[in-house]
Protein backbone atom coordinates (compact mmCIF):
# COMPACT_ATOMS: atom_id res chain seq x y z
CA UNK A 1 0.00 0.00 0.00
CA UNK A 2 1.25 3.24 -0.88
CA UNK A 3 1.79 6.18 1.98
CA UNK A 4 -0.81 8.27 0.50
CA UNK A 5 -3.34 5.67 -0.06
CA UNK A 6 -3.55 5.20 3.95
CA UNK A 7 -6.83 6.34 5.08
CA UNK A 8 -4.97 8.58 7.82
CA UNK A 9 -2.79 10.53 4.94
CA UNK A 10 -5.61 10.72 2.93
CA UNK A 11 -5.26 14.35 0.90
CA UNK A 12 -1.67 14.23 1.59
CA UNK A 13 1.00 14.68 -1.17
CA UNK A 14 2.97 11.43 -1.47
CA UNK A 15 6.32 13.20 -0.51
CA UNK A 16 4.25 14.63 2.54
CA UNK A 17 3.33 11.40 3.26
CA UNK A 18 6.83 9.65 3.33
CA UNK A 19 8.14 12.78 5.30
CA UNK A 20 5.70 12.61 8.22
CA UNK A 21 5.97 8.62 8.50
CA UNK A 22 9.78 9.98 9.56
CA UNK A 23 8.25 12.76 11.43
CA UNK A 24 5.67 10.17 13.34
CA UNK A 25 8.43 7.44 13.93
CA UNK A 26 6.12 4.96 12.61
CA UNK A 27 6.53 0.99 12.60
CA UNK A 28 5.22 -1.43 9.68
CA UNK A 29 5.25 -4.57 11.39
CA UNK A 30 3.86 -8.10 10.03
CA UNK A 31 1.42 -10.59 11.90
CA UNK A 32 0.51 -13.99 11.68
CA UNK A 33 -2.93 -15.54 12.25
CA UNK A 34 -3.95 -16.01 15.48
CA UNK A 35 -0.97 -14.02 16.94
CA UNK A 36 -1.54 -10.64 19.37
CA UNK A 37 -0.95 -7.31 17.63
CA UNK A 38 -1.63 -4.81 20.52
CA UNK A 39 -2.42 -5.04 24.26
CA UNK A 40 -4.39 -1.51 25.30
CA UNK A 41 -3.09 -2.34 28.72
CA UNK A 42 0.57 -2.35 27.65
CA UNK A 43 0.28 0.48 25.01
CA UNK A 44 -2.24 2.45 25.89
CA UNK A 45 -0.84 5.61 23.83
CA UNK A 46 -0.20 3.30 20.41
CA UNK A 47 -2.14 3.76 17.27
CA UNK A 48 -2.69 1.19 14.71
CA UNK A 49 -3.41 0.66 10.83
CA UNK A 50 -3.94 -2.18 8.92
CA UNK A 51 -2.28 -2.22 5.79
CA UNK A 52 -3.20 -5.63 4.71
CA UNK A 53 -5.42 -8.79 6.29
CA UNK A 54 -7.93 -9.12 9.35
CA UNK A 55 -7.85 -8.56 12.77
CA UNK A 56 -10.48 -8.83 15.35
CA UNK A 57 -10.95 -6.30 18.52
CA UNK A 58 -11.13 -8.79 21.63
CA UNK A 59 -12.32 -8.13 24.91
CA UNK A 60 -11.81 -10.18 28.26
CA UNK A 61 -13.98 -9.43 31.08
CA UNK A 62 -12.92 -10.31 35.24
CA UNK A 63 -14.01 -13.79 34.38
CA UNK A 64 -12.14 -14.28 31.22
CA UNK A 65 -15.14 -14.23 29.32
CA UNK A 66 -14.73 -13.55 25.49
CA UNK A 67 -16.33 -10.44 23.42
CA UNK A 68 -15.77 -9.74 19.91
CA UNK A 69 -16.04 -6.09 19.71
CA UNK A 70 -14.99 -5.26 16.11
CA UNK A 71 -13.71 -6.65 12.88
CA UNK A 72 -10.67 -4.65 11.40
CA UNK A 73 -10.38 -4.78 7.46
CA UNK A 74 -8.10 -3.41 5.75
CA UNK A 75 -7.65 0.58 6.43
CA UNK A 76 -8.98 -0.58 9.73
CA UNK A 77 -7.62 1.85 12.78
CA UNK A 78 -7.13 0.72 16.23
CA UNK A 79 -5.67 1.98 19.80
CA UNK A 80 -7.11 2.47 23.29
CA UNK A 81 -7.96 6.21 21.34
CA UNK A 82 -10.96 4.43 19.77
CA UNK A 83 -12.03 2.43 22.25
CA UNK A 84 -13.86 4.56 24.80
CA UNK A 85 -13.16 2.50 27.40
CA UNK A 86 -12.92 4.08 30.49
CA UNK A 87 -12.57 1.33 32.45
CA UNK A 88 -9.90 -0.78 34.07
CA UNK A 89 -11.80 -4.08 34.85
CA UNK A 90 -11.78 -5.81 31.19
CA UNK A 91 -8.37 -6.18 29.18
CA UNK A 92 -8.88 -5.42 25.02
CA UNK A 93 -6.55 -6.77 22.81
CA UNK A 94 -6.13 -7.13 19.33
CA UNK A 95 -5.52 -10.72 17.25
CA UNK A 96 -4.94 -10.94 13.47
CA UNK A 97 -7.73 -12.93 11.86
CA UNK A 98 -5.37 -13.75 9.34
CA UNK A 99 -1.75 -12.84 8.50
CA UNK A 100 -1.88 -8.81 8.75
CA UNK A 101 0.80 -6.11 8.18
CA UNK A 102 0.23 -3.11 10.34
CA UNK A 103 1.77 0.70 10.50
CA UNK A 104 1.88 1.50 14.44
CA UNK A 105 2.87 4.93 15.91
CA UNK A 106 2.06 6.97 18.75
CA UNK A 107 -0.59 9.35 19.39
CA UNK A 108 1.46 12.20 20.81
CA UNK A 109 3.33 12.03 17.77
CA UNK A 110 0.37 13.30 15.65
CA UNK A 111 -1.01 15.93 18.43
CA UNK A 112 2.01 17.50 19.18
CA UNK A 113 2.23 20.84 18.03
CA UNK A 114 3.87 21.12 14.56
CA UNK A 115 6.70 23.48 14.88
CA UNK A 116 6.28 24.55 11.34
CA UNK A 117 2.44 24.68 11.42
CA UNK A 118 2.62 22.59 8.11
CA UNK A 119 -0.98 22.42 6.33
CA UNK A 120 -0.73 18.31 6.27
CA UNK A 121 0.07 18.04 9.70
CA UNK A 122 -3.51 19.62 9.79
CA UNK A 123 -4.75 17.29 7.48
CA UNK A 124 -3.64 14.29 9.25
CA UNK A 125 -5.37 15.51 12.44
CA UNK A 126 -8.53 15.93 10.56
CA UNK A 127 -8.48 12.93 8.95
CA UNK A 128 -7.64 11.41 13.11
CA UNK A 129 -11.04 13.24 14.03
CA UNK A 130 -13.04 11.84 11.13
CA UNK A 131 -11.91 8.39 12.24
CA UNK A 132 -13.38 9.04 15.50
CA UNK A 133 -16.84 9.82 14.49
CA UNK A 134 -16.97 6.95 12.37
CA UNK A 135 -15.75 4.84 15.16
CA UNK A 136 -18.71 6.62 17.22
CA UNK A 137 -20.89 5.74 14.47
CA UNK A 138 -19.73 2.00 14.37
CA UNK A 139 -20.46 1.80 18.36
CA UNK A 140 -23.68 3.48 18.39
CA UNK A 141 -24.40 0.22 16.06
CA UNK A 142 -22.95 -2.19 18.27
CA UNK A 143 -24.95 -1.04 20.71
CA UNK A 144 -28.56 -0.88 18.73
CA UNK A 145 -27.51 -4.84 18.18
CA UNK A 146 -26.74 -5.51 21.77
CA UNK A 147 -29.75 -3.67 23.28
CA UNK A 148 -32.24 -6.13 20.93
CA UNK A 149 -33.72 -8.81 23.68
CA UNK A 150 -33.71 -11.97 21.50
CA UNK A 151 -31.24 -13.82 19.68
CA UNK A 152 -33.17 -13.57 16.80
CA UNK A 153 -33.24 -10.13 17.29
CA UNK A 154 -29.47 -9.58 17.84
CA UNK A 155 -29.17 -10.98 14.73
CA UNK A 156 -31.35 -10.15 12.64
CA UNK A 157 -30.17 -6.53 13.42
CA UNK A 158 -26.42 -7.11 13.35
CA UNK A 159 -27.63 -9.00 9.89
CA UNK A 160 -29.13 -5.54 8.79
CA UNK A 161 -26.69 -3.18 9.50
CA UNK A 162 -23.72 -5.56 7.52
CA UNK A 163 -26.42 -5.37 4.65
CA UNK A 164 -26.77 -1.69 5.02
CA UNK A 165 -23.02 -0.96 5.19
CA UNK A 166 -22.23 -3.41 2.31
CA UNK A 167 -21.24 -1.40 -1.12
CA UNK A 168 -23.66 -1.45 -3.29
CA UNK A 169 -23.88 -3.87 -6.08
CA UNK A 170 -21.51 -6.23 -3.00
CA UNK A 171 -23.42 -9.09 -1.81
CA UNK A 172 -23.18 -8.72 2.08
CA UNK A 173 -21.18 -11.30 4.06
CA UNK A 174 -20.89 -11.98 7.72
CA UNK A 175 -17.43 -11.18 8.56
CA UNK A 176 -17.46 -13.99 11.70
CA UNK A 177 -17.21 -17.74 11.94
CA UNK A 178 -20.15 -18.97 13.81
CA UNK A 179 -17.94 -18.78 16.87
CA UNK A 180 -17.07 -15.67 16.12
CA UNK A 181 -20.07 -14.41 16.09
CA UNK A 182 -21.80 -15.91 18.90
CA UNK A 183 -18.60 -13.71 21.07
CA UNK A 184 -19.66 -11.24 19.15
CA UNK A 185 -23.31 -10.93 20.11
CA UNK A 186 -22.70 -12.27 23.73
CA UNK A 187 -25.16 -15.37 23.25
CA UNK A 188 -24.04 -19.21 22.86
CA UNK A 189 -22.93 -20.38 20.33
CA UNK A 190 -25.73 -23.96 20.11
CA UNK A 191 -28.70 -21.38 20.86
CA UNK A 192 -27.49 -18.95 17.92
CA UNK A 193 -26.93 -22.32 15.82
CA UNK A 194 -30.51 -23.40 16.46
CA UNK A 195 -31.73 -19.76 15.88
CA UNK A 196 -29.89 -19.42 12.56
CA UNK A 197 -31.12 -23.12 11.08
CA UNK A 198 -35.10 -22.23 11.96
CA UNK A 199 -34.44 -18.84 9.98
CA UNK A 200 -32.88 -20.78 7.28
CA UNK A 201 -36.01 -23.43 7.52
CA UNK A 202 -38.78 -20.30 7.20
CA UNK A 203 -37.17 -18.73 4.29
CA UNK A 204 -35.45 -15.50 6.20
CA UNK A 205 -32.52 -16.01 5.81
CA UNK A 206 -30.30 -17.68 3.01
CA UNK A 207 -26.69 -18.61 3.93
CA UNK A 208 -24.14 -19.81 1.27
CA UNK A 209 -20.57 -19.92 3.06
CA UNK A 210 -20.70 -16.52 4.77
CA UNK A 211 -22.55 -15.01 1.92
CA UNK A 212 -25.96 -14.18 2.85
CA UNK A 213 -29.55 -12.35 2.37
CA UNK A 214 -32.69 -11.49 4.59
CA UNK A 215 -35.70 -12.65 2.78
CA UNK A 216 -38.24 -9.48 4.09
CA UNK A 217 -42.01 -9.36 3.81
CA UNK A 218 -43.47 -8.96 0.67
CA UNK A 219 -39.91 -9.84 -1.19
Amino acid sequence: MLPEQNILFKGVAESDCRRMMTCFNTEVRRFRAGSRIADFSRNADRIGIILSGKAVMVRYDINGVRTIVETLGEQGIFGEFFTFAGTHRSSVEIVADTECEVMFFRREEILKRCENACKCHSMVVENLLMLMSEKTISLSERIEVLSQRSIEDKLISFLQITEDNTPKGDTPQIPFSTTALSDYLCVNRSSLQREMARLKKEGVLTVSKRKFRLVRGGE
